[in-house]
């Protein structure tokens, strides 16, 4: 994951789907975390989210994370796995889950989430246009 970058990771953007309420409410809490360098946050239909980023087809539904060295980490597990690594009290276990009996698990347990964000959203009470009705 980030253990053999070609460069020092000082910054990261967050592209996420401001749609989602659930996706809003990790926003919030990611912004009250202490963070290993800076951590900037940028809903999907932003227009300089699709200016640095594209406009395609399936563009908000996979969250994009992007290095101020130029990597970027779209979607389960990575995406998610460097925003652990960059919140302080998550880097460790980032870490664990990266290990290759650990990352399939990983990426079973974020795509579960990411797949039913929007259901998620409206049970704990962050309901938007697209949460499906409980």
């Amino acid at each position: 994951m980030l253990n053999s970058q070609p460069g020092r990771i000082e910054s990261l953007t967050v592209v996420y789907d401001g749609d989602c309420m659930l996706c809003r409410r990790s926003v919030r809490w990611l912004r009250q975390q202490r963070t290993h360098g800076g951590i900037d946050v940028i809903a999907a239909a932003d227009s300089d989210a699709i200016a640095r980023f594209g406009d395609t087809p399936d563009y908000g539904e996979h969250m994009i994370v992007a290095a101020n060295d130029g990597r970027v980490w779209i979607g389960v597990p990575d995406a998610y796995l460097v925003v652990m690594w960059a919140v302080g009290g998550l880097r460790l276990l980032s870490y664990v889950m990266s290990l290759a009996p650990l990352k399939p698990l990983a990426g079973r347990v974020f795509r579960i989430v990411t797949g039913n964000r929007h259901v998620i959203g409206r049970v704990v009470g962050e309901g938007c246009v697209h949460c499906a009705p409980i």
